[in-house]
């Protein structure tokens, strides 16, 4: 067999074998470092060959091997991340570079790149909430004008669960209104990261929403209510019931026209008229 063939035969029997931290996208970095160090695979046998990608296979150190990582045509989907293998560092950096592909014209890059940034994001926010130049190239496409509808989800996300300046309450709040509209499919980030950044902003955004949606909604409609609305019931801090108890009152019959025609809103509906019962109970006593 050529060494020409030999090279790619190593990485798909590298693949199948189902080692830890060992894919295409790792084996890229692989190659990509062999290649760096000059590495002749030529003078190599099939296990030499072997041997070397497995010593240079990992996560990628560097934008250019972040590149090669992402522009594999291989999908890229959370279980093949493992968190174990990156450094708070690396997360950091992460967040630092994959702005840079989150809307180039490659698809697999584009596609994976973002795949990578909600995944790192969720795993390390608190590293990179102590890194905050870091999200800077994230502020800026948030302040961009022209950047794709379809990444506000992603920077509300990113900047909701690691943001700490003030200007990111404002593009948080601007393109979660713009998920709300146009990209209800990732309404499970936005009402996440509104929930970590600051749980009142769930109460603008229920708000938002009604006001939007005219009549009775159709399913993704709905499904964006519901999302929204789990996510204001899940808070259990009484001080914030004390505190909104007038607004989500307001809420409440505003969405018991929905209730009436939605067995699920009547659920997550009982389960707020509870927080507030409960809250109102505490503010007699107290």
């Amino acid at each position: 067999m050529s060494q020409t063939a030999l090279v790619p035969r190593v990485v798909s029997a590298l693949m199948r074998a189902e080692l830890l931290g060992v894919n295409a996208h790792t084996l890229a970095v692989a190659l990509q470092r062999a290649e760096s160090a000059a590495v002749n695979f030529e003078a190599l046998s099939e296990r030499g060959v072997a041997l070397v990608l497995l010593q240079y296979c990992g996560y990628p150190t560097s934008p250019i091997e972040l590149k090669a990582f992402l522009a594999t045509p291989h999908t890229l989907t959370p279980n093949l991340l493992v968190s174990a293998l990156i450094s708070d560092d690396q997360a950091v950096n992460y967040v630092r570079w994959l702005p840079a592909f989150l809307e180039d014209m490659d698809l697999p890059l584009q596609r994976n790149s973002r795949v990578m940034l909600r995944w790192v994001i969720a795993d390390r926010a608190a590293a990179i909430a102590l890194q905050q130049p870091a999200l800077d190239l994230l502020r800026r496409l948030a302040d961009d004008p022209s950047t794709s509808p379809k990444l506000s989800a992603l920077l509300v996300y990113g900047l909701g669960k690691c943001g700490t300046l003030e200007e990111d309450y404002d593009r948080v709040i601007h393109h979660a209104e713009i998920v709300i509209v146009h990209d209800r499919e990732n309404l499970d980030l936005v009402a996440e990261a509104l929930h970590a950044m600051y749980p009142p902003a769930l109460i603008n955004a229920l708000q938002y929403f009604l006001e939007q949606t005219d009549g009775a909604p159709n399913r993704q409609q709905l499904n964006t209510g519901l999302l929204l609305l789990a996510k204001v019931a899940e808070i259990e801090d009484r001080a914030f019931w004390q505190t909104y108890h007038e607004p989500m009152s307001a809420l409440l019959d505003q969405l018991s026209g929905l209730a009436r025609r939605h067995s699920a809103v009547t659920r997550l509906l009982d389960q707020v008229e509870k927080q507030l019962a409960y809250a109102a109970y505490d503010a007699e006593e107290d």
